[in-house]
């Protein structure tokens, strides 16, 4: 009778934690949402709110015009944990933070150790920010030897044309996949849909007039840059968003 007794105790205490960690998460995903970050788009895992799915659209610099897939996976304990989110591409992205080889972003320089409070997950995409939009400043403080791509680093620093081109296959890549068939059955996984102008066309002109409201003061940025057009996405069936409309 004891062991029954200590053994739902451990339960309780074990959905009780739980249920907490889904709070705080959540709460992530509320700053993110209140931050209005321009050019990125996460969103939890339906089934495990562990693992996000996330797309970086870059819009300025050497990554204008790329649309990068990405996921987050945060740690079994997060937030509490001092281990960091991990951020993995589907594709290769050419950048001296990124490893050609497993295509995870090397967040450590920023993030050493996560702490809890202080940390958050929209200072990652915050950060992703800044590394795509001015990548020889992300590496400027680091040893070449410790970065993820050396070969993309010394390209950056000494022949930026061979590395714009690197680049630029990377984008080619990652864009020759957009529309590919999901590689997950997760309702939340973000699809894009290519235009219907009878579907997507009603919105469009929908968008296109609220910009037209919108004074050049109140289009404001957080350093993604411009919008440079508009993108589709799909987080339910028959559900569709427009991504680009900051």
């Amino acid at each position: 009778m004891t062991l029954d007794v200590d053994a739902q105790k451990k339960d309780e205490k074990i959905l009780l934690a739980t249920i907490q960690q889904e709070y705080k998460i959540l709460a992530e995903y509320k700053m993110i949402e209140s931050e209005k970050l321009s050019g990125i788009y996460v969103i939890p895992s339906y089934a495990n709110s562990l693992q996000w799915f996330g797309v970086f659209f870059g819009r300025q610099g050497f990554y204008e015009s790329g649309v990068f897939r990405f996921s987050i996976l945060l740690p079994d304990r997060f937030p509490d944990d001092k281990s960091v989110p991990a951020i993995i591409f589907q594709h290769n992205v050419a950048h001296p933070l990124v490893c050609p080889y497993t295509y995870s972003l090397d967040i450590s320089h920023a993030f050493p150790e996560w702490r809890c409070g202080e940390d958050h997950l929209w200072q990652i995409l915050k950060y992703m920010q800044a590394i795509f939009a001015d990548p020889l400043e992300s590496i400027r403080n680091i040893t070449i030897n410790d970065l993820s791509n050396v070969e993309a680093a010394k390209l950056l620093g000494n022949n930026r044309d061979a590395f714009a081109s690197l680049v630029q296959e990377s984008i080619a890549e990652s864009k020759s996949h957009i529309y590919d068939t999901p590689p997950t059955e997760d309702p939340h996984y973000i699809i894009f849909e290519k235009f219907q102008a009878d579907l997507h066309g009603p919105v469009l002109e929908q968008i296109r007039t609220a910009r037209s409201t919108v004074s050049p003061n109140e289009s404001g940025g957080g350093g993604g840059g411009a919008a440079t057009g508009l993108s589709w996405v799909k987080v339910k069936e028959g559900e569709f968003k427009p991504l680009s409309i900051e």
